[in-house]
């Protein structure tokens, strides 16, 4: 089964750039200001989360489709291979010993197929939950990836020097967690991103150099066909 998604986000001072800043002139020690943000809340409830797990639960379903189609068609092997052997039962004192070698030949054959199809159908399921799983991790890493700068912006916006995890945290005081500005910030940003899609799409810009569209020749005026007088 693939991983439940919620990302394994590593904060800490490195977080808000501040591994990179100089060293701070000598001086008083301040206080760290230190907020908590809950990653599980932050990709099961934001927009961008929400897109990232239903792209994971498809791969889960994809891997459950399979599975299901390959017993459907175990259970036809079972079925057949029950035929065969109550055909079997049901005319052994009919059939001639090599009419019933026959039929127990075909029995066994059907087996060794049936159980060439389980460890076949066993190694592409294991295929597929391994490539699966490797999909999942790139989702978590590229999820990682486009929140981080919202969680930088909150605290940053906030004035905090430090972020944990809510999973390091024994007690909790929730005034101290973040976790729905984060929220609040990515999903602005990616509604915006998202109405930007359509403007941009109704509103291709012409190549450079391309000769503007002709005018619409307009159409010839009918004329009209005289209608024969009436004879006297």
């Amino acid at each position: 089964m693939i991983k439940t998604f919620v990302p394994a986000l590593v904060l800490g001072a490195a977080t808000l750039g501040m591994a990179q800043d100089p060293a701070p002139a000598a001086g008083p020690i301040r206080t760290p200001k230190i907020a908590v943000i809950n990653m599980e809340t932050i990709s099961s409830e934001s927009v961008l989360g929400k897109a990232y797990a239903g792209q994971i639960q498809g791969l889960e379903k994809e891997i459950q489709t399979e599975g299901a189609k390959k017993q459907a068609e175990l259970g036809k092997l079972d079925a057949s291979i029950k035929a065969l052997q109550d055909e079997l039962d049901k005319q052994a004192a009919v059939l001639s010993p090599e009419a019933a070698e026959r039929k127990r030949q075909d029995i066994v054959k059907k087996t060794r197929e049936r159980q060439a199809f389980v460890e076949d159908g066993q190694q592409e399921l294991q295929r597929m939950r391994e490539q699966a799983e490797a999909k999942a991790q790139g989702l978590n890493a590229e999820f990682q990836q486009k929140i981080k700068p919202h969680i930088d912006a909150v605290a940053k916006d906030r004035g905090v020097d430090i972020i944990l995890t809510s999973q390091v945290a024994l007690t909790l005081n929730r005034e101290f967690d973040i976790s729905r500005d984060v929220i609040t910030k990515a999903d602005a940003a990616e509604r915006a991103a998202q109405a930007a899609k359509p403007a941009a799409a109704a509103s291709p810009r012409p190549a450079a150099g391309a000769p503007a569209p002709a005018a619409p020749k307009p159409s010839p005026t009918p004329t009209p066909t005289p209608t024969p007088s009436p004879q006297q």
